[in-house]
């Protein structure tokens, strides 16, 4: 790894001091020099604040408002490549790694051809596996985290996309099919990357080697949550479906529709946030 520059970006949006841990983790890597490069949508709770009376020797970059994740982890990126980057690793705030862990990564894009790659990612809470693999499912039009045996092997797991909690990747891959794609404010904008590099002949992985750990804070947010999942999977959807494909997903789309009515006649408690999602997706496309 000698000669090459391994980029990590953070997007930070209050973050707490969740952050510091993530920081800490990477700094402590193994065969590695990081370069860290935090991108903050604004944050409000002085965790940008924090970090930079901490670890003051990193890059900070600084939005005025909060534009999301895709749009502002193309800006660290961007900032990465121009200076020449191998790898560009993201890692949420709420995450952090092993010392083994960005090694095994860097080390499965540099030797075994791999240009997208994940940790085994664990939940800090619960102690279960969290990312082990990913399925998107183009029959009930949506991304889901599977775990099999073979998920826990020596070897490099295929996956239909990569969880961008912790993703490592190559250089080569923007070069040929760009950034990430910011339209998608919050989720699916790793399945969409994942997607877009596997319909170029790129190979995307899960490195059962090397472990992580996730705290998931966007779980005390479910209302937030459940309006971005929606609404960004359906754009993921929208965009990546063709012929009778795209017909079942609008038919599929209007009976979701018919479900929320009756959802939210019942008072269901999240079903406002799928409605606003549809609206949304309505004004969009």
């Amino acid at each position: 790894m000698e000669g090459k520059k391994h980029f990590f970006v953070i997007v930070n949006y209050n973050g707490g001091s969740h952050i510091i841990h993530c920081i800490h983790s990477i700094l402590q890597s193994k065969k590695l020099h990081p370069l860290i490069i935090v991108v903050d949508n604004a944050s409000t709770d002085q965790s940008l604040e924090q970090c930079k009376i901490k670890y003051p020797n990193l890059i900070y970059i600084y939005n005025t408002h909060n534009i999301g994740f895709a749009a502002a982890a193309n800006i660290g990126t961007r900032y990465a490549l121009e200076r020449n980057a191998t790898t560009v690793t993201y890692c949420n705030p709420d995450a952090y790694m092993t010392p083994d862990c960005a090694h095994q990564l860097i080390e499965a894009v540099e030797k075994k051809n791999f240009a997208i790659v994940s940790p085994l990612i664990l939940d800090k809470l619960h102690q279960e596996h969290w990312f082990c693999n990913g399925k998107i499912d183009f029959f009930r039009f949506r991304a889901t985290h599977t775990c099999s045996k073979k998920n826990h092997s020596s070897s490099i797991t295929r996956s239909d996309y990569i969880s961008g909690c912790i993703m490592t990747v190559s250089s080569s891959v923007y070069e040929k099919i760009g950034l990430f794609d910011e339209r998608f404010f919050l989720y699916y904008e790793d399945a969409d990357i994942s997607l877009r590099a596997r319909n170029n002949g790129f190979a995307i992985g899960v490195v059962p080697q090397a472990q992580a750990f996730h705290k998931e804070l966007s779980e005390e947010q479910k209302d937030t949550k459940t309006y971005f999942l929606v609404l960004s999977g359906l754009l993921f959807f929208d965009k990546h479906t063709h012929g009778l494909q795209k017909i079942w997903f609008h038919i599929h789309y209007w009976l979701r529709k018919l479900k929320n009515g009756h959802d939210r006649k019942k008072s269901s408690h999240l079903a406002q946030s799928v409605h606003k999602a549809f609206l949304d997706y309505e004004k969009i496309t």
